[in-house]
């Protein structure tokens, strides 16, 4: 499947929405968009042509075509066509779909509670491909009403409409991709690790407890993650001592053990290593709780 990937923030931007119903007969104009031109057909189908490469549209599914190409329909409706449309935008445009993307990608590395950037995200949505209606109807016909009453805040409310739809249409292509085995046992391997932080790490256990060998438990991770096995749980630890050290006043010692390091003094090199600070360092940079 071929989908199209929008990096957030900022998200895209709804500049129109419209709904009609095409009679029997008609054809899609020739012409040339400057911004995203979202199709969702209820009824019928339209035959529309991007570039030389032609796409039946038929009802409960979905086409965008992309601005800068030259797109128009190739024959007239078969019968009456009930069809949504969004015009929308993207500051950070990346026009050209991607073969086969999709999946949930490699999770993002934690950070602090006191940290001021907002995390990066993408949304990837089909290109073509069908779509759940009984889900984005409703807002579809939400989206509508506040076109036809459009104010300053309603039109922030209109924005949030249409990125909750690009959700539903991200799930649409979820759902028609079924995800690779290495892909599902990088997360759970990666999930395994997270809830044992506390227990010693043992390569033997974690392969007899999830039943596959661990050289290909630890190559899952590491196209999950970019990480071998104990390379992320070093991270998770160093994450997990980082919240602790900012929001607690329990001596060091008890917050290595709280992530895995019995020894002080390992706890304080790996978390030094990890994070640039000793524990000590960290907690007076970023500690929430000032001493008297």
């Amino acid at each position: 499947m071929r989908v199209l990937e929008f990096q957030v923030p900022p998200i895209p931007q709804i500049a129109a929405i419209g709904h009609g119903v095409w009679r029997r007969g008609m054809t899609h104009a020739q012409r040339i968009f400057e911004a995203y031109d979202l199709i969702v057909c209820a009824e019928g189908a339209l035959y529309l042509e991007e570039d030389g490469e032609r796409y039946e549209v038929e009802a409960g599914s979905m086409l965008v075509l992309e601005p800068g190409l030259t797109h128009g329909g190739y024959r007239p409706t078969d019968t009456e066509t009930e069809v949504y449309w969004i015009h929308f935008c993207h500051a950070r445009d990346r026009r050209r779909p991607q073969e086969n993307g999709g999946g949930p990608g490699r999770p993002l590395e934690r950070r602090t509670d006191q940290d001021t950037e907002p995390y990066p995200g993408a949304v990837s949505i089909p290109k073509f491909g069908p779509v759940d209606l009984h889900a984005i109807r409703p807002l579809l016909k939400q989206m509508l009403k506040l076109r036809d009453n459009l104010t300053i805040q309603r039109s922030y409310e209109l924005h949030l409409n249409f990125g909750l739809l690009l959700l539903e249409l991200q799930k649409s292509k979820e759902a028609s991709s079924p995800r690779s085995r290495a892909e599902r046992l990088g997360e759970q391997a990666a999930a395994y690790l997270a809830e044992r932080l506390e227990h010693p790490f043992d390569s033997a256990e974690m392969e007899r407890d999830l039943h596959y060998h661990f050289d290909y438990l630890s190559r899952c991770l590491k196209q999950y993650t970019g990480l071998s096995p104990l390379a992320y749980r070093h991270r998770l630890q160093t994450e997990r001592a980082k919240r602790l050290l900012a929001h607690s006043d329990e001596p060091l010692a008890r917050i290595g053990e709280r992530c895995g390091f019995p020894d002080p003094n390992y706890f304080a090199r790996l978390f030094k290593r990890e994070s640039g600070l000793t524990p000590g360092e960290y907690r007076r940079r970023y500690g929430v709780f000032q001493k008297e």
